[in-house]
């Protein structure tokens, strides 16, 4: 029985959002809840107890339902920061952050975050850099990889 991720906690950043599971959006893209203070936990890659592969949670950074989202902070996430993940049978997953990157959007190959295999690890994106008014879109976005802390 797959036990959905229904809290994300990074203290650091001052995020504390509720997680949705989300699919695929009719342009191919990862669904991202409308409500910025909602993170998406892409619910076809791993759950937080799987023994491999990413788990891939994405929230915007701000939205016309919520102006400023909880994880607008992600780009100044830190390596080492400590994030918790409760999932719907209350078990508690902790993750340390490894990675943090700024990527313009028109050259990443998100493939990779999505990975099944490999050590478990959680992968939160969001947008960021400078806003795009034609677009109406931010120009990069921010993904951060952390890595399961073993309890």
């Amino acid at each position: 029985e797959v036990e959905p991720p229904v809290l994300l906690v990074y203290e650091a950043i001052g995020a504390d959002m509720p997680v949705d599971p989300v699919g695929v959006a009719e342009d191919g893209q990862m669904e991202i809840p409308e409500d910025a203070l909602r993170a998406g936990w892409y619910r076809f890659g791993a759950a937080p107890t799987d023994d491999s592969g990413s788990v891939v949670l994405a929230a915007h950074n701000g939205s016309v339902v919520t102006p400023r989202g909880e994880l607008r902070a992600l780009g100044s996430a830190a390596v080492g920061d400590p994030i918790l993940l409760e999932n719907a049978a209350g078990d508690q997953i902790r993750y340390e952050v490894a990675t943090v990157e700024m990527l313009v959007k028109t050259t990443i190959d998100f493939s990779g975050y999505f990975a099944r295999e490999g050590d478990p690890r959680l992968v939160l994106i969001t947008c960021g850099g400078e806003w795009d008014r034609e677009r109406q879109s931010y120009d990069s976005n921010i993904i951060v990889t952390a890595t399961l802390v073993e309890s």
